[in-house]
């Protein structure tokens, strides 16, 4: 059976009768290497049409589907049908006309990808794989039509009749119609970059929301024709699970385990883009996260996107600051910093167990980073979903849970009343990481991929998911060794002027370091040469500009749920301190480490358990990698 990514039972529940009668002809007929999709937009323009057959050996087909009965159709032209209705004649235009522009306006799109055209020969320029266009008539018999003045205008071999649906037509006979479309047929079977760069150009909305420039390769990336984007090297784009799970999250509460490096935050990123078409000011979404960086990134990356403010993206400690003050409710003062914000929270929660603050505020809300959220965050979160709607996205990695300081071994989601069995999905590749610095990442991290939810015998309870590489390869992690401070920050400027000088951008570049203060010197070595920075060591950078070309020096807890093509953590000394486990220290590592999409480098300059074991575990990687 053919893979239908939006899920066969939505798109059976969208669908019109004659729409259905194709869907399950499609069902039936064609084998699980296709892929369908009905009514998405495709293409830059965003042109819908009814269905899309993507064939790992027969390319790719548009299908428009009309249910229209012979009393129907009054007169047609090539580019123009009239059509008899409740309401009087009825124009539109002719659907075979409509299904051969969206596709050759696709065609154009990707012939200017050279991945996708052949570099030489005849067929220089041109696709390497066949494409077609068609009508399915769901209503129409062979019988209802002229066989000389209707085939005139919808020649047979691109268009399908209500004949051609029926239980009894054999699937290759069907296959053999539907693949008489195309408009020119011969040999070639996609591979699966080439099938998911397909997909790239057919659904925008599946690009991945970089937060920086990516490649698979040391080349520039290849740019797009004119009014075209350019095309990158790493293929921005969702893989089959993740589409599936992006386009059938539906209602109610629902739940993603993921990996670091699995997509999560994309998958979050595409859902309040598609619930922001819905959203009114008065019930906006909601995106809730731990920290500030993450926060001001996926901001970033909606606006980017055209989405506006009916997506609120808060840390939850600034969203409970803005209930304060919106109700102006009183807080107890206390002069610690940590208490305070503890009063805060409480002080919030009583407000809506109370009504003083009403729930159901938001049309929907999306958490990111759920693993640092303490339980009673995640109850009043449930709180706030419109009951109407209840629409609730959670997105989880206990692996990267580093504000929690016990493992919630007896955690469940139904405890705080996320109900979610049986709406759980889990991302289990990471896409993010280079093998090499995955499998840096995971030596250093083998204490938190032991145990996990198997202990707690629960649906419903927190699995722990090992990560799994999707094969990129790199270079293998860097390790430096310093004297001081001062001196590992020379060391450090170094190793970012080097990526500078192979061609990374300022913005593809990130320190991190587990405490403010270690950034200051590394601060004033980019600075002595010149380079554009922006640190958290000024106290008079709050936020990062992301649009700004520059390095980011930031601690390893603001770091979490970004990526960088090159990543630098410097002071490993630091780890653990006085009061930290060495389990909060592999947490930490392990976030910081899985930022980097492409080179990664470790630096000390003092020892401790943490550098001991990040040194032993560089040399293990480069004997495993023959580096």
């Amino acid at each position: 059976m053919a893979l239908f990514p939006q899920g066969l039972t939505n798109v059976d529940q969208r669908c019109n009768a004659g729409e259905r009668r194709v869907l399950h002809q499609l069902k039936r007929c064609l084998g699980d290497d296709h892929l369908v999709w009905h009514n998405v937009p495709v293409g830059p323009k965003a042109r819908q049409p009814d269905f899309v057959v993507l064939s790992p050996r027969q390319g790719v087909l548009l299908l428009e589907v009309k249910d229209w009965k012979r009393t129907t159709l009054i007169a047609a032209t090539r580019d123009r049908v009239e059509l008899s209705t409740a309401r009087g004649p009825v124009t539109e235009a002719n659907p075979l006309r409509q299904a051969r522009d969206y596709a050759l306006e696709l065609v154009q799109q990707m012939q200017a990808d050279p991945l996708l055209a052949h570099r030489e020969g005849p067929f220089r320029g041109k696709l390497i794989f066949p494409y077609g266009w068609g009508v399915v008539f769901s209503g129409l018999r062979g019988e209802d039509v002229d066989p000389v003045e209707f085939h005139e205008l919808f020649p047979r071999h691109q268009c399908l009749l209500r004949d051609d649906l029926e239980e009894d037509v054999a699937p290759g006979d069907f296959g053999e119609r539907l693949w008489g479309m195309f408009t020119v047929s011969y040999p070639h079977t996609l591979t699966l970059p080439q099938r998911d760069r397909i997909r790239w150009h057919l659904f925008p909305e599946l690009r991945m929301p970089t937060q920086a420039s990516l490649a698979w390769d040391d080349g520039p990336a290849p740019a797009g024709g004119p009014g075209l984007p350019a095309l990158p090297d790493l293929l921005q784009v969702m893989d089959l699970q993740q589409e599936q799970i992006a386009r059938t999250l539906g209602e109610g509460h629902r739940v993603i385990h993921g990996v670091a490096g699995s997509g999560k935050t994309m998958i979050l990123v595409y859902r309040a883009q598609h619930l922001a078409a819905a959203a009114r000011p008065d019930r906006p979404v909601l995106v809730l996260c731990f920290n500030r960086s993450l926060a001001d990134r996926i901001t970033h990356q909606l606006r980017e996107r055209g989405v506006d403010e009916r997506v609120q993206v808060r840390t939850f400690h600034g969203w409970c600051k803005d209930v304060v003050d919106s109700y102006q409710l009183e807080v107890p003062w206390v002069p610690d910093k940590t208490a305070h914000f503890r009063q805060v929270v409480d002080t919030v929660g009583r407000a809506l167990q109370t009504g003083f603050v009403p729930g159901g505020q938001y049309c929907a809300l999306l958490v990111d980073e759920a693993h640092d959220f303490e339980d009673d965050w995640l109850r009043m979160a449930v709180q706030l979903v419109d009951p109407a709607t209840n629409s609730l996205l959670v997105l989880y990695d206990d692996a990267q849970s580093i504000y929690q300081k016990k493992r919630r071994r007896r955690f469940t989601m139904a405890s705080v009343g996320i109900q979610a069995v049986g709406r759980t999905s889990v991302l289990k590749l990471n896409y993010r990481n280079t093998a090499e610095v995955l499998s840096l990442a995971l030596r250093c991290a083998q204490s938190l991929m032991g145990g996990g939810s198997e202990e707690v015998g629960d649906a419903d309870a927190i699995p722990l998911v090992q990560p799994a590489s999707a094969g990129r390869r790199g270079d293998v992690p860097v390790w430096l060794e310093a004297q001081t401070p001062r001196e590992e920050a020379e060391l450090v400027a170094e190793r970012v002027a080097a990526w500078l000088a192979e061609g990374y951008g300022p913005a593809d570049v990130a320190v991190l370091a587990r405490t403010r203060a270690q950034l200051a010197p590394v601060e004033q070595a980019l600075r002595r040469r010149k380079l554009p920075v922006q640190a958290m060591s000024s106290r008079a950078v709050r936020s990062f500009d992301w649009a700004s070309a520059s390095v980011k020096l930031m601690t390893l807890h603001s770091a979490k749920g970004l990526e960088f093509p090159a990543v630098h953590l410097a002071g490993l000394q630091m780890l653990p301190l006085p009061d930290e486990s060495m389990e909060d220290a592999a947490r930490l590592l392990y976030v910081g480490m899985t930022r980097a999409t492409r080179v990664l480098a470790l630096s000390c300059s003092g020892d401790s358990p943490v550098a001991q074991q990040v040194r032993t575990a560089v040399q293990e990687v480069r004997r495993e990698w023959g580096q």
